[in-house]
C-alpha cells in the first residue's frame, strides 16, 4: 500500500466527521432564518387583538343601523344597511364644515405649536442648567394638566367679566377690550381662544422633545460652519434642521393627528354646549353620533377621519421611507 491509499482513507474519515456537523450547521441556520417570525408571533397576536378587532367592529357598526334602543333593548332588529350610513353622513352639510373646521384649525395649531417649540428649544439650549432644570419642570407640570383642566382655565382667563385677558388688553390701551366677549364670534372663539388653549398644552412635549434632539447636533459641526463665515440662522438652517429632521416629522405628525381629533377644550371651553362654529369633526363625532346615541352615524364618522389622516400622513410616511433608505 502506497502513502496516498493510505492517506485515503483518512480524508474519507474527515468528511464523515464534517458531514454531520455541516448538517447540523444547515439545520440550525435554517432554524435562525424562521426565528425571527417566531418571536414576533406574540406580538402580532396581541397587536390583531388589541388593535385589529376594534376595527373590524368599527367596520362592522358602520353597515348596520345600531343605536341605544337597538343595542340595549332590541339587539334582534338590528341589521345590515350597506352604505345608507356613509351617504347619511357625507351628504350632511355640517359634516364637511366640521371637516373644514377640523383642517384649518389643525393646520394653523400645527404650525404654530412647531415654530413656537423650536423657538422656545434654541433659547432652551442656550441658558443656564439651573435654568434649563426651573423651565423643564414647570414644562412637565404643564403636561401633567389634562386637557379638560386646561380648557376650563381659559375659560376663566378669557371670560368677558373679570378675565385676565381682557383685563390685560384694557391695560395695554384696548379701552374697549374690559368686556370684551372672545367666544360671541366663533371664529375668534376657535382661531384664537381654542387655538391658545391647545398650542399651550402642546408645547411642553415638542420643547422638550426638539431640545432633546438638539443636544445630538455635533458641535464640531456648528462650528466649522460659522468658522466658513454662516450666519446663526444659516447655521440652524442648513446644520441643525437637517440632523433633528427625524424627530422634526415625528413631532409634527403627532401633532396633526392630536390637533385633526381635537374636542376635550372645546367641550370645556363652551361648557359642554359648543354652538354649531365651535363643532370640529371631534365635537360633531361626540355630538352626532354619542351623545344622540346613535352609534353607526359615529362609527362611519370614526371611518371618515381615519381615512383624512391616513391621506394627509402619506407625506409623512413617504419621508420616514426615505429617511431609512438613506440610513
Amino acid at each position: 500500500m502506497s502513502v496516498i491509499d493510505s492517506d485515503r482513507p483518512t480524508a474519507s474519515a474527515g468528511r464523515q466527521d464534517a458531514s454531520p456537523k455541516s448538517g447540523w450547521l444547515r439545520r440550525r441556520g435554517a432554524a435562525d432564518s424562521y426565528m425571527p417570525y417566531v418571536l414576533i408571533v406574540p406580538a402580532t397576536v396581541v397587536m390583531l387583538g388589541v388593535i385589529g378587532y376594534p376595527i373590524f367592529k368599527l367596520i362592522q357598526l358602520s353597515f348596520q343601523n345600531v343605536n341605544a334602543y337597538l343595542y340595549l333593548a332590541a339587539p334582534a332588529l338590528v341589521r345590515y344597511i350597506g352604505f345608507d350610513g356613509f351617504t347619511k353622513v357625507l351628504s350632511d352639510q355640517a359634516f364637511w364644515q366640521s371637516v373644514e373646521r377640523s383642517v384649518l384649525l389643525t393646520v394653523e395649531v400645527v404650525v404654530l405649536s412647531i415654530v413656537l417649540g423650536l423657538a422656545f428649544a434654541v433659547l432652551l439650549n442656550r441658558v443656564s442648567n439651573w435654568a434649563k432644570v426651573t423651565v423643564v419642570t414647570v414644562l412637565m407640570f404643564v403636561w401633567a394638566i389634562p386637557a379638560l383642566v386646561s380648557g376650563t382655565v381659559f375659560s376663566w382667563l378669557f371670560n368677558n367679566t373679570g378675565g385676565v385677558i381682557d383685563y390685560i388688553c384694557y391695560e395695554l390701551g384696548g379701552k374697549g377690550m374690559l368686556d370684551h366677549n372672545w367666544f360671541a364670534n366663533p371664529t375668534q372663539g376657535l382661531y384664537v381662544v381654542v387655538a391658545a388653549c391647545i398650542v399651550w398644552g402642546a408645547l411642553p412635549f415638542l420643547v422638550i422633545g426638539l431640545n432633546a434632539a438638539m443636544t445630538q447636533v455635533p458641535k464640531e459641526l456648528v462650528e466649522a460652519s460659522k468658522i466658513d463665515g454662516a450666519s446663526p440662522w444659516q447655521s440652524f438652517r442648513y446644520v441643525v434642521v437637517p440632523v433633528i429632521r427625524p424627530f422634526l416629522l415625528l413631532s409634527t405628525a403627532l401633532s396633526f393627528i392630536w390637533d385633526f381629533q381635537v374636542f376635550a377644550q372645546i367641550w370645556a371651553l363652551r361648557q359642554n354646549s359648543p354652538e354649531p362654529g365651535y363643532q370640529t369633526i371631534g365635537v360633531y363625532l361626540y355630538a352626532q353620533g354619542v351623545a344622540s346615541s346613535h352609534y353607526s352615524r359615529s362609527a362611519v364618522v370614526s371611518i371618515a377621519m381615519i381615512v383624512l389622516m391616513l391621506g394627509v400622513l402619506v407625506f409623512y410616511i413617504r419621508q420616514v421611507i426615505k429617511i431609512g433608505e438613506q440610513d
